[in-house]
């Protein structure tokens, strides 16, 4: 990758060829001397001040058009999570939980304290403050920058641990049709479309450019790769019920008996008898055994599908020598989707509030008991059954199909602003951006609880419209009758707004000995709404679902900002900043950085910053609502082996009755927004160098080392934390977030937001490149890009070369670049390097796996995952009788596979087997073309 020197380079080229890189961006050119060539001054990413050279005090990687090309990828997004300084973030390979879009992480501090701009101005974000980076057509950039370093004086909220900015193409010319196509090779999957047309004009007085892009990615299933291909559910196709026979007649209780023996609670755990026939009685049931689970991983996808459009058109036009008016407008449609396997029934006060509403009626004709079944004790007791424990019900509902989330996904913003110049040293801008993204999610297979409350009544037969659900009989026995009685598709909608108005001031404010003082000073104002409306069956919590509220709620944020560019000495420059703002949601901050370059020699450049940062707390954050969750855990007031609660080490379970055992190991928990939230903030270091040894001309060299640390970071207090907390009397508060019924089942927690977070990473990037001389067989030129992370803390542990779930935080990770260029040929060659991370299990692991483990850890096994290495080549060649480029490439030349987690692929921590955000789900060598022609 071309780093630092390439906006350097493009200035000369513009005093050779005429050629301005950023026209778009400066109208106005400045004269260097009297009587010299004019140079023209660029935006630098990381300053509003205009200069002349690219190496500043931030460290900033550089990707140019070339480059993007040469990843054989077709979405920024996907070519930006490569990148060595970049950590875990959302993308299309995650299926559940994942909606289709792309983000970007710098240093594993989250997406959300990113920012992302174009053309130096904020992109829309979702509710959360993370950007889509899909929403951007991969085919109207120029280049992108990205800022390695906080610059919250500079463009504000959320840019802590970086900023991208992408640059889009400018002074295009012609007419371009580009169209793309790639597949997996070996599994004939995977496979990707691309077509976009550029037309491009440039007069004395204006330019337009026009872009139309279309791509389309298909699916890679779980199921057909053998890594992935395995995850196993307690929830199995065939019915699984636990009830306590003491509380059921006599003749239950004697078939209960001879089918099988009840727990040490009395709790029988029985499955329906596999089979299609449609008896149903006490003697179809069996003993559940270990076996009896359900591999939803082939129902899955791995790398989920899409098609998008985009259309962006930018343009601008001199009305005068010394005012232009600019303007640009982007348009994106997704339409994406996710599958997951059929919903999962559950039933029963152990599984929440929800379904704690349904019985099972006495006279229902599938009711094997004869008896009613009660899913909720306090019910049970109104009619006359004190002390009932409530079923327990669990069944897989294949016959209603796989789960399909289907989003259709608008986005667009355009931006009309004025530039001028005031005189030969300053120049202004103002401008105004509307953003707006709507999304529509359409969810199928989802289950209707009122209806199988309705399904499973004393009182449901046709002459009420009502099918009878027939949950005992094994799989296969649920009709499409029963299917289209208690099954509904879902509707969702979301979205958010956003205005921004902005005014930029910049130039020289006088001279010193060592040169000019730069000054650049803006005011803002950036408005957000946002909206999400669930289904009205998921607001109610009549949905299988998760239960969610609607969501409303916007803010507006007033900002200043002054920054200065002071040549102390002529090899000395400090650049101080600061940015005062004022939110309507939680009042004011303020904000600043200095940034100093030092040249000692000419080839050498020497810097350091210090930033302050904030990120204002998002709509989500502020406004969102609740929503359920079931994790995994344990109440800490569940009775152990021993029999009794200690209640001195735990008076919060003093309320809890003696001898309860913990119904479900899923605990509904309430994700709740916090709407009196303050911003986070950080304060960042960075000292770097950057060496051109004229004595070696071509080379380059950067080292920079960085220390971010962020505090009052907005996450979740924690389940666990509140649940111990109230157990242990530590904190009698938390115990008002919890709900219990009166067998002592948690019905629900309050998991609120808070500022409480802190992280603390530090770290070092390396980079250097080498062009060689011209030779009689082509010319060559290296590069090497290498993040070596010394600690990454959240709240006190540090989680280098630790893998969890889909994420990761590698200790190192480089990429290695080698490209030939000869006459019309070209080609390249990339190396990408994850090293080794540790997995740590807590599963129940047999003793013969204990030879896979590398080492014992406390209850569980720590595994170390292999260092991963990928290699992309690709080839192109230029027709230059049609002025036509065809590119011929590999991703994944050698078809690595990652490493699996764990010996039978069923202790992973991850949704597929290995980490998705760390690599490459392919698993193959990816074939792909390109063909690009400019008339």
């Amino acid at each position: 990758m071309y780093k630092n020197n390439f906006l350097a380079n493009s200035v000369r080229f513009a005093l050779i060829g005429g050629v301005t890189v950023a026209a778009l961006n400066a109208p106005v050119a400045v004269a260097a001397d009297d009587g010299a060539k004019k140079v023209e001054r660029i935006e630098v990413t990381g300053s509003r001040i205009k200069r002349t050279d690219m190496e500043a005090a931030s460290p900033v990687l550089v990707m140019n058009r070339e480059e993007l090309e040469a990843t054989g990828m077709i979405s920024i997004g996907d070519i930006l999570q490569t990148i060595p300084a970049a950590g875990s973030a959302l993308n299309t390979s995650f299926n559940n939980g994942g909606d289709g879009s792309t983000n970007m992480d710098l240093r594993n501090l989250g997406a959300q304290r990113l920012l992302v701009l174009v053309n130096g101005k904020r992109w829309i974000s979702s509710l959360g403050s993370t950007v889509d980076l899909n929403t951007i057509p991969t085919s109207a950039i120029e280049r992108i920058e990205v800022l390695k370093d906080g610059a919250s004086a500079v463009y504000g909220s959320d840019a802590i641990a970086g900023v991208i900015n992408i640059i889009t193409r400018k002074n295009f010319e012609g007419v371009e049709v580009s169209v793309y196509g790639g597949q997996n090779a070996k599994y004939d999957d995977g496979r990707q479309y691309t077509a976009d047309i550029t037309f491009g004009s440039v007069s004395e007085k204006g330019g337009l450019l026009f872009n139309m892009s279309h791509v389309t990615q298909q699916p890679i299933g779980a199921g057909d790769r053998d890594i992935s291909a395995t995850g196993y559910s307690s929830t199995a196709d065939n019915t699984r019920i636990r009830v306590k026979g003491s509380q059921m007649n006599q003749a239950n209780q004697d078939a209960l008996a001879a089918v099988g023996s009840p727990n040490s609670s009395g709790i029988y755990d029985f499955m329906a008898k596999e089979g299609t026939g449609v008896n149903v009685g006490v003697d179809q049931l069996r003993p559940r055994t270990g076996s009896d689970v359900y591999n939803y991983a082939p129902d899955n996808y791995l790398s989920t599908p899409q098609n998008r459009n985009s259309f962006y058109v930018q343009g601008f036009y001199d009305i005068s020598d010394n005012l232009r008016v600019v303007s640009d407008f982007m348009m994106t449609n997704r339409k994406s989707s996710q599958e997951l396997a059929p919903m999962p029934l559950t039933l029963g006060a152990s599984f929440g509030a929800a379904a704690s509403r349904v019985d099972i009626g006495a006279n229902n004709i599938y009711n094997p008991f004869g008896e009613t079944l009660y899913g909720d004790s306090a019910r049970a007791a109104a009619n006359g059954q004190a002390g009932y424990v409530p079923y327990a019900l669990q069944r897989r509902m294949i016959e209603a199909g796989s789960r399909q989330y289907n989003q259709n996904d608008t986005t667009y913003r355009a931006m009309i602003g004025l530039e001028g110049n005031i005189n030969d040293n300053w120049t202004w801008s103002a401008n105004y951006i509307y953003g707006q993204n709507n999304q529509d999610v359409l969810t199928t297979g989802l289950l209707n609880l009122t209806r199988i409350n309705q399904a499973l009544s004393d009182n449901c037969d046709a002459s009420n419209g009502c099918v009878a659900l027939n949950l005992f009989g094994g799989p296969g026995t649920v009709t499409q009758d029963m299917v289209d009685y208690i099954t509904f598709d879902s509707v969702s909608r979301s979205g958010l707004t956003m205005k921004d108005y902005a005014f930029n001031i910049s130039g020289d404010l006088f001279d010193l000995p060592a040169g000019s003082v730069g000054m650049a000073v803006g005011l803002e104002r950036r408005e957000e709404s946002g909206f999400d409306v669930p289904d009205p069956l998921t607001v109610t919590g009549e949905s299988s679902g998760n239960q969610r509220d609607a969501t409303a709620g916007g803010f507006r944020l007033d900002e200043a900002y002054v920054e200065l560019s002071v040549p102390v000495l002529e090899s000395l420059l400090i650049t101080p900043a600061i940015r005062v703002s004022d939110h309507d949601a939680y009042g004011n901050n303020t904000t600043g950085k200095v940034g100093v370059e030092y040249r000692p020699m000419d080839d050498m450049l020497l810097r350091g910053t210090w930033a302050q940062g904030y990120r204002a707390p998002s709509i989500s954050d502020l406004y969102a609502g609740n929503a359920d969750s079931y994790p995994t855990w344990t109440d800490p007031c569940n009775t152990p082996s021993s029999g009794t609660i200690d209640l001195v080490q735990n008076p919060g379970c003093a309320g809890v009755p003696d001898g309860y055992k913990q119904a479900n190991t899923q605990i509904r928990i309430s994700q709740v927004s916090s709407p009196d939230l303050k911003p986070e903030t950080s304060e960042s270091y960075t000292y770097g160098a950057v060496y051109n040894p004229s004595w070696l001309e071509g080379a380059e060299l950067t080292l920079d080392y960085y220390n971010i640390k962020v505090k009052d970071a907005i996450g979740r207090y924690g389940h666990t934390t509140i649940a111990r907390e109230c157990a242990k009397g530590t904190n009698p508060d938390s115990c008002n977030y919890i709900d219990r019924d009166s067998l002592g089942n948690i019905t629900d927690l309050r998991n609120f937001l808070q500022n409480a977070g802190e992280y603390n990473v530090e770290g070092v990037d390396f980079f250097t490149a080498y062009r060689f001389p011209e030779t009689s067989f082509g010319s060559f030129k290296a590069s090497l890009d290498v993040a070596y992370v010394i600690s990454n803390e959240f709240n006190g542990t540090d989680r280098v070369g630790v893998q969890t779930g889909d994420g990761g935080f590698p200790e190192f990770k480089g990429n290695l670049m080698v490209d030939w260029s000869m006459g019309d040929w070209d080609a390249h060659w990339k190396v990408r390097y994850v090293g080794p991370l540790n997995n740590d299990y807590y599963t129940g692991l047999t003793p013969d796996d204990i030879d896979y483990y590398n080492d014992l850890k406390d209850s569980g096994y720590r595994e170390t995952m292999d260092a991963y290495m990928v290699h992309n080549v690709s080839v192109g060649y230029n027709i230059d009788g049609y002025n036509t480029k065809i590119s011929l490439g590999i991703n994944n030349l050698f078809a690595k596979k990652p490493q699996a987690e764990g010996p039978t692929n069923n202790e992973a921590i991850s949704t597929n087997n290995f980490s998705v955000t760390e690599y490459d789900v392919n698993m193959d060598r990816f074939i792909y073309l390109r063909a690009t022609t400019k008339f």
